[in-house]
């Protein structure tokens, strides 16, 4: 099969590698679509990954050896998250918590091939209404955005902002627009200023030349945001962030950060805030995600490029270069 390696400072191989087979509770799918995703950046740029990566992906059971559930033909979705499926966060669908986690895509073999590899229980069922592409979506880009946005408890009506219009930015905000929320999107790179605007934000701003605290508190008639989502991993956005939540708002950080300060009495106790981390969906949430996908939330408008695997160098030149929303392959 081909399958594709992060060899570091941004070059990739692809390789010809045996096809896997199934054993035990091991399953074989054949890859349908895979997502590459902003975390993939740091090995990728970094010093490479011994094994495949791809860690968003959806396809078809071709084969299976000693399964409970799943059959040949199935189409089914691939948690990455590998556990011990016992443990009280396990048992609570909190896979991510589990002291034993491995990571498809990262500690073994992941979805930039041809086929893989998984356990049976990271295989979760995939309606056929829904797409193999929308299905590459839902565990890692839409789930870490629904979890997040459920856990602000927005209500109708509220004035929300996001920094930040990559993929998970702009989930954020197809999730809080369904939820009937104002929505404003702090972004300073053009082309993504453009697909938040396409995807129905209320108010774009770039923070490069824009005054985006005073726009905001305008915006929001001097009250500040309900929630502000931090979804770029910058500590200059979360400092912009929180100094425009309202009182008794929240501060959502859902993009990876290295660091942050900032003073517990000025900027959390003068206006009651609330401070939450928000790092991917549970369990029960997969049913959700399909739920409103299915009554309409367009998902799938996120995906701007689509690569065969073969052209893979070009996805990550699009992917690298900022000028995209979502980059599929597509084996």
């Amino acid at each position: 099969m081909l399958a594709i390696h992060f060899l570091g400072s941004g070059r990739i191989s692809l390789d010809e590698l045996p096809d896997p087979e199934p054993k035990g509770q091991l399953v074989l799918v054949k890859v349908q679509a895979a997502a590459i995703c902003g975390t993939d950046r740091e090995n990728l740029e970094g010093g490479g990954q011994l094994t495949v990566p791809g860690h968003e992906s959806a396809g078809q059971v071709i084969a299976v050896d000693k399964t409970f559930r799943l059959k040949v033909g199935d189409r089914v979705v691939i948690n990455p998250h590998i556990t011990c499926g016992s443990c009280e966060h396990c048992l609570r669908g909190d896979l991510y918590f589990c002291e034993n986690l491995s990571i498809i895509g990262f500690d073994i073999d992941g979805g930039f091939a041809e086929y893989v590899l998984v356990p049976e229980p990271c295989c979760m069922f995939l309606p056929d209404d829904i797409s193999f592409e929308v299905g590459s979506l839902l565990v890692d880009m839409l789930g870490t955005a629904y979890h997040g946005v459920k856990r602000a408890g927005v209500l109708p009506g509220d004035h929300v902002a996001v920094w930040g219009a990559g993929p998970v930015g702009l989930s954020v905000l197809l999730v809080a627009s369904y939820l009937s929320t104002e929505v404003a999107v702090v972004e300073p790179n053009t082309y993504r200023q453009g697909l938040a605007r396409s995807l129905g934000a209320s108010l774009v701003l770039n923070p490069v030349v824009e005054n985006v605290r005073q726009i905001l508190m305008d915006w929001t008639k001097g009250r500040g945001v309900a929630v502000a989502f931090e979804c770029v991993g910058s500590e200059e956005a979360a400092t912009q962030a929180l100094a425009v939540v309202g009182r008794r708002g929240k501060l959502a950080f859902i993009g990876v950060s290295k660091h942050f300060s900032f003073n517990p009495w000025v900027d959390l106790m003068q206006r009651e805030l609330i401070m939450y981390g928000s790092r991917s969906f549970v369990l029960p949430e997969f049913d959700e995600m399909v739920a409103i996908v299915r009554r309409g939330l367009p998902v799938e408008r996120i995906i701007t490029h689509r690569f065969p695997l073969r052209e893979a160098e070009a996805a990550f030149d699009v992917f690298r270069s900022g000028q995209c929303g979502k980059v599929l392959l597509l084996p």
